[in-house]
């Protein structure tokens, strides 16, 4: 395999500054007119995306060799003209993610098929391409977490891996979540269920506790309160993300995350009582979370996708 073929970067931090900048915009267009290219649920869910597009590819399909489709995924996600720019984007994702796993296959690597990775840029796509609704595009989203951080959960709690055709029940849950919302919770559990069959000792982690804790109890009070869709985004993937990113690019403040939980539990249930008290629970978690992985933001970063901290702990 050639160096350019393994060079890796910092794919993930031009899309998490992406992110915060649609998450920006999405918070300020709730004072403008919603006109399509400021609606918040739109620019929202392109911020959320781009945690989603950053992440697979720092974890999986990192190497410069594929700079040519990362980068054009990230400009096409940005563009909140239409939805098929994001359509497109998606599209560019699956170019880089067959790119790799072709590489893979060719220089003779063996690797373990997480289905609910890899099945997600497809469904982001078909999601996208179809704009069904909002909650339909929560789907690949969905179906990624749940598969990138099995990885955390097995390091943090000692839980067993599952994967290749073991995950085909997760991923049929997950779909039919999009026309049965209800069924959240029930994959949720379904999915811990075949993590913790068998789990492997490991001490406690409290941030990864915490985390599947505010998922079953936010999840299952949405089928009372309502809701659903901001019960998994503010209290489902954004601890997910915010657990796996920080894990994986700055395990130092993995423990951490914790403390933005209790956050990310306020801005659900307190929407009940005050919108738009609720609406300031959630940037302070996401500039906290920042703050966390600020190390990994840098130029440092972006050409060696490394921490700071990584970096001078071995000079």
């Amino acid at each position: 395999m050639s160096e350019e073929a393994i060079e890796p970067w910092g794919v993930n931090v031009p899309f998490i500054y992406l992110a915060t900048i649609m998450f920006l915009l999405g918070g300020l267009s709730l004072h403008y007119p919603r006109y399509p290219i400021l609606s918040h649920p739109y620019l929202m869910t392109i911020g959320t995306f781009a945690l989603y597009f950053g992440m697979i590819q720092r974890l999986f399909f990192p190497a410069k060799k594929y700079l040519v489709t990362q980068i054009l995924s990230l400009v096409l996600l940005s563009i909140p003209l239409s939805h098929y720019f994001q359509f497109l984007a998606s599209v560019a994702l699956i170019a880089t993610e067959i790119m790799a796993l072709r590489d893979l296959k060719r220089y003779g690597s063996k690797f373990v098929v997480n289905l609910l990775v890899l099945s997600s840029p497809f469904l982001s796509a078909i999601m996208w391409f179809l704009f069904l609704n909002y909650w339909s595009l929560a789907i690949p989203i969905l179906v990624y977490i749940l598969g990138v951080n099995i990885g955390v959960f097995t390091a943090t709690l000692g839980a067993k891996p599952f994967f290749g055709k073991d995950q085909i029940p997760i991923l049929l849950l997950s779909l039919l979540t999009m026309i049965f919302p209800f069924l959240l919770p029930v994959t949720l559990v379904v999915y811990f269920v075949f993590l913790f069959r068998k789990r492997v000792y490991r001490p406690i982690n409290i941030t990864s506790l915490s985390v599947i804790i505010t998922m079953l109890i936010v999840t299952f009070s949405s089928l009372y309160l309502g809701d659903i869709a901001h019960a998994f985004y503010l209290d489902v993937m954004l601890p997910l993300f915010f657990s796996c990113i920080t894990y994986s690019t700055a395990r130092y403040n993995h423990n951490k995350v914790v403390y933005a939980i209790p956050l990310l539990i306020l801005s659900y249930f307190v929407r009940f009582i005050n919108l738009e008290l609720s609406g300031l629970f959630l940037p302070i978690a996401y500039l906290y979370f920042l703050y966390l992985i600020k190390d990994t933001l840098g130029i440092t970063g972006i050409k060696l996708g490394l921490s700071t901290k990584y970096l001078k702990g071995k000079a």
